[in-house]
């Protein structure tokens, strides 16, 4: 869809960028600065001067990759030269390549993706049931469930920094889990989500012919919001260079590092690309987004020297009320104020599609919640899980036949799915793993409420996959089912229905497997576009990219934003939830209302005062 209205004027610096032809670049931009807009830019650029090789572009969310397509294709005239360019995330990227070059360290190609906690918990529960020295540690602790949670995290940060079981210097019997948990996910031929970066650095790093292939592949590689890098991440970008690659653009804003939680430090942008790349840097400190008045606040926060050319003055004002019910009514109050007599600093009406409220956490928003519903105020919450939600069994069951289709290794997920339908077959077979994935969910299915589903699954099993064709099989067993189980199914049915569709938008037919179809899920890139049909109601972590006419942003007191955790932990953390502030304002354009409730009712039902939050204690009314 091509959008209307004149195109901006690239400012000299930003058009200094786009020309930027050979070797590494370092931007970094502010908000508002039109990074976005110059790294577009600099693609169409590219792609005109140069006639071979391809562009590879690399973001950190589903929804930025999508967004960049969708700008590089309203220009029609690259039209023929869209297909020279790869978008797509980092995970995305080193899944195809440990799908496609897994077998260079002993992968299989066809390893299907465990991206839930609940089926790494239940992974590991197998490693200590199973081990009997484990077994017996475990018993040591009556919280059982605390052991699982702090041995997953820790494998976790063992992933993230690529420390194998036998370097981890954490005390026993830890490596020994580390090691039968991994042990486990290859037996099942299932890889974790972190398991998906460390593949792919080990793949680059000892097979240094697939590093030349992807050098002479993409000509340049480009690498947004850079400054949410972490250490695997920017690893797997430097062994993709190798030693001679340079043509490498980073773009970023070391103000906006949120995801601290996640290992992302700013440094890996700022101060290890420079000294491994020797990049031209250039820094973009025009905002052309906000206005006067919230640009002044923003550097204030970040001692910014972000510059504005707005012609408005905006607003920005933090005000104190009485308690969380007084602030839900205060923002409602407001919305309804500017929906009907609009602000001069904003052109036209103000729907509430232009219009956001951000806070720190999820439970702040309760309260307001409740008042928009009440003044029947559309709203809407930003969702940012993958997968698949299904509400029906019957679908439920659909998608554990689907995962054992694909991997009849997937033990997990085999007892998952006799445990929900009370099958015991195959419990005294020796021979399981002789059988083929069809006859193991024959044996399960068979006799059983959800034998119907055999005829589907036989489609799925099929030479050609025909997954639009399984569909159909169900819902002609639709007219079986009662109806409230009926409208569930067909409800879920649908879903999955528009997963497929948004697979086949992505993949060619020749490419498509079912495997990859549920790869795709588990990373959330078959998840629908969110259509925004009223207020949207972010976190801070959430808004992130985006930018909204008004924003509010509630609950701004000591131990809410910031968040208590930070306050006690001390600078590092103190440090992200400063960028977390700075983010949040930087989201509007013309107004922006800050507001803090004085008093606070526990769940427990005490009443705690509280203290405005130190980011705006000298500006609150």
């Amino acid at each position: 869809m091509v959008k209307g209205g004149p195109k901006l004027k690239l400012s000299q610096k930003q058009q200094q960028i786009v020309n930027h032809k050979d070797g590494a670049l370092l931007v970094e931009a502010g908000p508002g600065s039109g990074k976005t807009r110059v790294l577009i830019e600099r693609i169409k650029f590219l792609l005109s001067s140069t006639r071979r090789g391809k562009i590879l572009a690399l973001t950190f969310s589903n929804l930025a990759a999508d967004e960049m397509k969708e700008r590089l294709a309203e220009d029609r005239s690259f039209e023929e030269q869209v297909d020279r360019v790869t978008v797509g995330t980092i995970h995305s990227f080193c899944l195809d390549l440990v799908q496609s070059r897994g077998n260079l360290i002993g992968l299989d190609t066809d390893m299907v993706l465990f991206e839930s906690e609940e089926d790494r918990r239940a992974l590991l529960k197998e490693v200590f049931i199973e081990t009997p020295q484990l077994k017996d540690f475990l018993e040591r602790y009556d919280d059982k469930s605390k052991v699982f949670q702090r041995a997953l995290q820790l494998i976790t940060e063992q992933k993230k920094n690529f420390v194998l079981p036998e370097d981890c210097v954490v005390t026993d019997p830890f490596p020994f889990i580390y090691s039968e948990y991994n042990r486990k996910l290859l037996d099942q031929n299932v890889m974790d989500f972190d398991d998906i970066l460390f593949f792919a650095y080990r793949i680059l790093t000892e097979n240094a012919s697939v590093v030349r292939m992807y050098n002479s592949l993409y000509k340049y590689i480009c690498i947004d919001e850079a400054q949410d890098l972490n250490f695997a991440q920017y690893q797997v970008i430097k062994a993709l260079c190798g030693n001679n690659y340079c043509n490498v653009m980073m773009v970023g804003d070391a103000n906006q590092s949120i995801y601290g939680f996640n290992g992302s430090n700013s440094e890996f942008m700022t101060k290890n690309f420079v000294a491994d790349f020797a990049p031209t840097i250039y820094k973009l400190n025009e905002n052309y987004r906000s206005a006067k008045r919230i640009v002044e606040f923003a550097n204030r926060l970040e001692h910014y020297d972000s510059v504005t050319n707005y012609v408005y003055d905006g607003e920005l004002v933090a005000t104190r009320l009485a308690d969380e019910e007084s602030e839900a009514k205060y923002i409602a109050d407001k919305v309804e104020q500017l929906m009907q007599d609009g602000h001069p600093d904003v052109e036209g009406v103000i729907s509430p599609e232009r219009m956001a409220v951000i806070a720190r956490n999820r439970y702040v928003f309760s309260h307001l919640e409740e008042e928009l519903t009440n003044r029947n105020i559309p709203f809407f919450f930003k969702k940012n899980a993958s997968g698949i939600e299904n509400e029906s069994d019957f679908m439920i069951v659909f998608e554990l036949c689907i995962r054992i289709l694909i991997n009849k290794k997937d033990y997990i997920h085999l007892q998952q799915l006799k445990k929900l339908i009370g099958s015991s077959a195959l419990d005294n077979l020796n021979n399981i793993n002789n059988m083929n994935s069809m006859s193991i969910l024959k044996g399960v299915l068979t006799n059983t409420p959800y034998e119907k589903l055999i005829s589907a699954i036989g489609i799925l099993n099929s030479e050609v996959l025909s997954f639009g064709n399984a569909l159909n099989a169900l819902e002609s067993i639709l007219s079986t089912f009662d109806d409230d189980e009926r409208y569930l199914v067909s409800m879920d049915i649908q879903q999955w229905r528009k997963h497929w569709n948004r697979y086949c938008m992505l993949v060619p037919k020749e490419n498509r497997t079912l495997t990859s179809f549920r790869n795709q899920i588990s990373l959330g890139k078959t998840k629908a576009i969110e259509v925004n049909n009223g207020i949207s109601l972010l976190t801070a972590h959430m808004s992130k990219g985006l930018q909204f006419d008004v924003v509010f942003i509630m609950g701004l007191s000591e131990g809410t934003f910031p968040d208590y955790r930070a306050i006690k932990s001390g600078s590092v953390q103190l440090s992200q939830e400063m960028n977390n502030m700075y983010v949040a304002v930087t989201r509007a354009k013309r107004l922006c209302y800050m507001t803090y409730p004085a008093k606070k009712k526990m769940p427990w039902g005490d009443i705690k005062n509280q203290v405005p939050s130190r980011y705006i204690k000298d500006i609150v009314v």
